[in-house]
């Protein structure tokens, strides 16, 4: 019997997001999405602060979607994730299997007793009898403390993956992966910016830089000098309503002057990757979290980088029935789901 898909679960730093899909003969169906948003300092740097608050939003997720699937794949992102490209000498990958360890530990600034170790071969003859791997670490603690949340909120957490992975999932489900391209894959959540460069097929530099959405909030509510969930409040209001009272122009010069500190961080990620790549040109751009709908970002981008930059819609190839599912409002989360429904692919047993 096939093994069914497992709920994704973007569990971030002001909201989770919930996935489920299923496969059918005419590609995969959406059967459940929703979003429920966590208070403020719930997860603060990536590292839990109120676990009873996350345990009851993730019962309330299930429960409010009537959700049977316990099984669930979580992802982590930030400092706790290390991921790099490494040449080593080609071997099998048992051999692999049994020196991974020791190699993993000249490139993994913790101690390897600490972190999870894995990896994926990406070109087994990169040439010269090297072979390229992806290393992936994720320390321990981390991982068990996100794992203990999600199964006192009675789910069975099969699949831990990483963000940017999650995200190329949902790029290869809904976009044809260039083969001699290289495409810079985006994601700006709350706190976290995910970086997934893929080239010639497969993940080659990935990043995740400490800033996102919030910086916008932070700064609404210094600048107006409002409680922070005010700010937020005023980032995402209608236009018209803001306009009203005048503070819709402030709000977007705002936006434009902390858009263009992430356009800063993302380029010089990119320009990192572009010094130590053979095939640096990025080609396009593919722009997906809540932060990608920020005033000035996608053009800041466009006009700093000289690339095209283009929405990452996760629900573009996934058959959606408009009975069960608000066209609009699906088309309003389209950019925070790209992690969730990347993860809403995998299935137990999964690398």
């Amino acid at each position: 019997m096939a093994t069914r898909n497992a709920v994704g679960l973007d569990i971030g730093t002001s909201s989770i997001k919930m996935a489920h899909i299923k496969e059918t003969s005419k590609g995969p169906q959406l059967l459940a999405f929703d979003t429920i948003m966590l208070p403020p300092d719930t997860i603060k740097d990536g590292v839990i602060l109120n676990a009873p608050v996350l345990v009851k939003r993730l019962q309330e997720l299930f429960t409010q979607n009537k959700v049977r699937e316990r099984r669930v794949a979580i992802s982590l992102s930030g400092h706790s994730v290390i991921i790099k490209k490494i040449a080593l000498p080609e071997m099998s990958a048992a051999e692999l299997d049994e020196q991974i360890q020791w190699e993993a530990e000249q490139y993994i600034p913790f101690d390897i007793k600490d972190v999870n170790v894995d990896y994926e071969i990406i070109n087994p003859r990169a040439g010269q009898g090297q072979m390229d791997v992806l290393l992936v670490a994720a320390k321990k603690a981390v991982i068990q403390e996100l794992v203990d949340v999600v199964r006192a909120a009675k789910l069975d957490p099969v699949v831990v993956d990483v963000d940017s992975f999650a995200i190329y999932n949902s790029f290869e489900l809904n976009f044809a992966v260039p083969k001699e391209e290289a495409v810079a894959l985006i994601n700006v959540g709350a706190s976290t910016c995910n970086i997934n460069v893929v080239a010639d097929g497969a993940t080659s530099f990935t990043r995740d830089i400490t800033v996102g959405g919030n910086l916008l909030t932070d700064e609404i509510a210094k600048q107006f000098a409002v409680p922070w969930e005010e700010a937020e409040h005023m980032k995402t209001t209608s236009e018209t309503t803001l306009s009203m009272s005048g503070v819709l122009r402030e709000v977007q010069r705002i936006s434009l002057r902390v858009s263009e500190t992430l356009v800063n961080e993302i380029q010089r990620s990119l320009d990192f990757f572009a010094a130590t790549a053979m095939n640096s040109d990025i080609n396009a751009i593919y722009l997906c979290g809540g932060a990608a709908l920020q005033a000035g970002l996608i053009e800041g981008i466009e006009r700093r980088l000289g690339v095209t930059v283009r929405a990452l819609n996760p629900f573009a190839n996934v058959i959606v029935d408009p009975k069960k599912f608000d066209a609009q409002l699906m088309q309003r989360m389209a950019p925070v789901s790209a992690v969730a429904m990347g993860l809403a692919l995998r299935r137990m047993g999964d690398r």
